[in-house]
């Protein structure tokens, strides 16, 4: 167990009990701690991962605070959760966006097919964007996993 007095990060490696995009956070359990750990998408976004899913493992510091034990920074992920599910290449599609958060870090565009597809802020950053209006049209480089369809390039804005 870890000593409580202790409020200096310590680096531990943890699993991603369960982590909600929508909500903005969620828990990491790590061993030898009597709780789990606090983890807020803004120590994700800082840390510069471009998303952290359920089962994922990670390398983080972690400190107590008066709320209970914090993930205080995300060093790398270990083991990603995260797989594609399809042969296919990742394929050129053109989207809608349906709406973009820049607080929360993340959007989503539909497809012709009406699918979402998941988009991120590292992606617009890369694009030297900070957000995409409702409505407007883009063709993404998109790929399937385990979690949906994710976007992987912007090739027009």
């Amino acid at each position: 167990m870890i000593a409580e007095s202790e409020n200096k990060p310590l680096r531990v490696t943890g699993k991603v009990k369960w982590f909600n995009q929508f909500k903005g956070y969620g828990f990491v359990e790590v061993a030898h701690v009597p709780e789990d750990v606090f983890l807020h998408f803004s120590i994700i976004d800082q840390s510069g991962i471009k998303r952290l899913n359920n089962e994922d493992v990670i390398v983080c510091d972690i400190a107590k605070s008066d709320k209970g034990y914090q993930v205080t920074c995300v060093v790398e992920i270990v083991h990603l959760n995260k797989r594609e599910t399809s042969d296919k290449k990742p394929e050129a599609v053109n989207v809608v966006m349906k709406w973009f958060n820049p607080a929360k870090g993340f959007g989503f565009a539909q497809m012709p097919s009406g699918e979402d597809v998941f988009i991120h802020s590292n992606l617009l950053k890369k694009h030297g964007l900070t957000n995409i209006e409702h409505g407007h049209r883009l063709v993404l480089l998109v790929h399937h996993t385990n979690f949906g369809y994710e976007a992987l390039d912007i090739l027009n804005n």
